[in-house]
């Protein structure tokens, strides 16, 4: 994988994706002192909001690879890197009498600069 093939808005948009990975590890919700639940442990709204920005991430590095799934992949990661942000603010609005951590508000940075890079690459390729 050749990553100069991708643009800089393009490579944002897989670093994010990535960073997304990584941050559903992290407590998104618990009281101080104890562990707390990850994104995985939060709803389906926690996992989905991080499929949605490897998927987006995966097709952008797949279309580098001039072997895009889809006619416009930037089109494509543009819907999945948005439906993720929808997803993690939803997490963060309607949490259910819990603290916030600090993984949730990190997604919450990840899904917007994904979302924002998946944009630009948009107005790129139009």
């Amino acid at each position: 994988m050749d990553f100069s093939k991708l643009s800089a808005s393009q490579q944002i948009t897989v670093g994010a994706g990535a960073a997304m990975l990584l941050v559903s590890f992290m407590p998104w919700y618990g009281v101080a002192g104890a562990t707390g639940f990850s994104a995985w442990r939060s709803g389906l709204a926690g996992p989905l909001a991080v499929a949605a920005l490897v998927a987006a991430a995966v097709i952008l590095m797949m279309e580098a690879m001039d072997r895009a799934p889809v006619d416009s992949p930037a089109a494509i990661a543009l819907y999945l890197t948005a439906a993720g942000l929808a997803f993690v603010m939803w997490r963060l609005l309607f949490t259910e009498n819990q603290p916030r951590r600090i993984g949730l508000f990190l997604a919450l940075i990840a899904a917007g600069v994904a979302c924002g890079a998946a944009y630009q690459n948009h107005q790129d390729n139009s």
